[in-house]
C-alpha cells in the first residue's frame, strides 16, 4: 500500500495560513510527521495561491527538502509550475498529479513524464466531463492507460485516480469508485489506483469514522495507493485493519507494530 500524506495542501485553511506567512518551521514539522507516521510520498500543492503559486511550490518543496530526500506528488492544475519543480528540484522519480484526456491537459503533461520519468496520477476525465458511472470511469480510464502506454510509459507508473466523490452529495459516489477500483485492477492489474480518501465523508460529521469505513472497503476492491491523513492515528490504525483483513500483513507484523505506536 502506498500511502500520500495529505497536509501540505493549499486548499487546508490552517495550511494555506502558513503558507501565507512563509512558516518554514510548520512545513519541515509536517513533512516529518508525516513521514514518521508511514508516509511514502507527501503531496504539495500551492494552487491556491493562483498566481504566485509557482513562487509558493518552490519555497514549499525547498524547505521540505532541508529535512532530507522525501519522496513528492506534486499536485497542481499548472503545467508550467510542474516544469519548474522538476527542472529545481530533479526529485527522485517524483508522481505528477495529474493527466486527464482532454487534449491541452495531455499533451502538457506527458512530455514532463517522459523527459523527467516520472510516474503520474491519471484522472479519468475527457471532453465531456467528469463521468458518473464507474463504466464510463473505466472507458476513460482504459483509454488513458493504452495511449500512455504508446509513450512507453510503464503501467506500473500509472495511478488511476477512481475519483472519490462526497456521498453527503451522493449516496452511491463510495460505491462507484469501488466498483471503477475493481474494474481497472481486474483489466490492469499492475497499474495503481489511487483515492483521496477524506473526500468520500465531506459534509458529514464523524469523518475520520466514515473515512475508515471506505478504506477497507476500498483496499478490498483493490486500490493500492490512497491520499490521506497519515499524521491520524484512528486512520493510520484503520489502515492496519484492512492491510491485515485483506491478507496483507504477512504474521499480522503491520498490525501488531502499530498498536503498539498508537496505543
Amino acid at each position: 500500500m502506498i500511502v500520500v500524506g495529505e497536509k501540505l495542501n493549499s486548499s487546508i485553511p490552517s495550511v494555506n495560513q502558513a503558507f501565507a506567512q512563509n512558516d518554514a518551521d510548520y512545513v519541515k514539522n509536517m513533512a516529518q510527521k508525516q513521514l514518521d507516521c508511514g508516509a511514502d510520498y507527501l503531496d504539495v500543492n500551492t494552487a491556491v495561491f493562483l498566481e504566485q503559486e509557482t513562487e509558493k511550490m518552490l519555497w514549499l518543496i525547498e524547505e521540505i527538502l532541508k529535512q532530507g530526500d522525501a519522496r513528492l506528488m506534486i499536485d497542481s492544475p499548472n503545467p508550467s509550475t510542474i516544469k519548474k519543480v522538476l527542472e529545481e528540484f530533479r526529485p527522485v522519480r517524483p508522481i505528477i498529479n495529474s493527466i486527464t484526456l482532454q487534449p491541452e491537459r495531455f499533451d502538457a503533461i506527458v512530455p514532463l513524464v517522459c523527459e523527467y520519468h516520472t510516474k503520474v496520477v491519471a484522472l479519468p476525465i475527457d471532453q465531456s466531463g467528469m463521468p458518473e458511472s464507474a463504466a464510463q470511469r473505466f472507458a476513460v480510464a482504459a483509454e488513458l492507460i493504452e495511449k500512455l502506454k504508446t509513450f512507453h510509459i510503464n503501467e506500473d507508473d500509472i495511478f488511476i485516480d477512481c475519483l472519490v466523490q462526497a456521498v453527503s452529495s451522493n449516496h452511491m459516489a463510495g460505491l462507484e469508485a469501488l466498483q471503477t477500483i475493481r474494474m481497472v485492477k481486474e483489466k490492469y492489474p499492475t497499474v495503481h489506483v489511487i483515492g483521496g480518501l477524506s473526500n468520500v465523508s465531506f459534509g458529514l460529521p464523524k469523518r475520520v469514522k466514515l473515512n475508515s469505513a471506505f478504506l477497507t472497503a476500498a483496499i478490498t476492491a483493490g486500490l493500492d495507493c490512497a491520499i490521506m491523513d497519515i499524521t491520524s492515528p484512528e486512520t493510520r490504525f484503520s489502515l492496519y485493519c484492512a492491510l491485515l483483513l485483506n491478507g496483507q500483513d504477512e504474521y499480522c507484523a503491520e498490525y501488531l507494530q502499530g498498536y503498539r505506536d498508537i496505543f
